[in-house]
């Protein structure tokens, strides 16, 4: 029973630390200087791999996002630090509303909200197919019949073989403009997601908080840790930009190989290229 009173306690000065960080400080604001920040670490990464002579779209993008996102790891911590250290002077002290005693472990919080249930999917019961196609007419049908219909069929393949290359001159761009259109649609959102949200910063900030407060109360408290709260929000709208960035580098290297960069593509696709 002490120990859900304790845990109690610490959750209660998570919610008046995460109440102070938002009165007294824009986090939004700072989310959109961090990001555009890991943003311009991420363009200068590309142009260097490009200056150097990656000529491979899809391997640019993916390293030039991997080194992106450690350089959005690092200025998050700092930032994080920075941010505690001014409010821990100004307050006196967040830990003083931390009553447990030391050597104290507490239960660890369930990450991400809980474990998800497992998948429920699998194969039903199945109807009776006994009876299907039972009264189905096998009966062969006439020589005349039958030649007219090969003889249709061939025409067909035929025409639709000899229209072949004058299809692909029209569908080819369609799939390549769909498939860039949709890289960079659902790869841009993505990168939102993960460098201009304010959840990861807050809980960050809350993480390095409290390993101040426990430094002076001598708590021990089983947690996840700053990178652990910023990996475990972040890393689902990364895999998504990451796949994004791959198809694509892709898709530009297949369909325009002639473009060595995205700008360079878009203005390929409208003719000013």
């Amino acid at each position: 029973m002490k120990v859900f009173s304790n845990w109690r306690s610490v959750r209660l000065w998570e919610t008046q630390v995460e109440r102070d960080l938002h009165r007294r400080h824009a986090l939004r604001v700072h989310g959109l200087a961090i990001g555009t920040l890991t943003l311009l670490v991420m363009w200068a990464a590309s142009a260097l791999l490009m200056w150097a002579g990656v000529d491979a779209l899809a391997l640019r993008y993916a390293v030039a996002l991997g080194l992106g996102y450690l350089a959005y790891l690092g200025i998050l911590r700092w930032w994080a630090q920075r941010l505690v250290r001014d409010e821990d002077d100004r307050s006196s002290g967040w830990g003083d509303g931390i009553d447990l005693p030391g050597e104290l472990p507490l239960p660890r919080p369930p990450s991400g909200g809980g474990q998800a249930p497992a998948s429920s999917f699998r194969s039903g019961g199945g109807g009776d197919y006994a009876g299907g196609g039972s009264s189905g007419d096998f009966a062969a049908p006439d020589a005349d019949a039958g030649g007219t219909g090969l003889g249709d069929l061939a025409g067909d393949a035929l025409g639709a073989a000899a229209g072949a290359d004058e299809g692909a001159v029209v569908v080819v761009p369609v799939v390549a403009v769909f498939l860039i259109g949709a890289a960079v649609l659902f790869g841009a959102g993505a990168l939102v997601l993960v460098y201009f949200g304010s959840e990861a910063l807050l809980a960050v900030a809350i993480e390095i908080a409290f390993s101040y407060a426990s430094a002076r109360t001598a708590v021990r408290v089983a947690r996840e840790g700053w990178l652990g709260a910023a990996v475990r929000l972040t890393w689902k709208p990364l895999l998504g930009a990451l796949a994004c960035a791959v198809v694509l580098g892709i898709a530009l290297d297949r369909f325009m190989p002639q473009a060595g960069s995205l700008p360079q593509a878009v203005r390929l696709l409208t003719g000013r290229g």
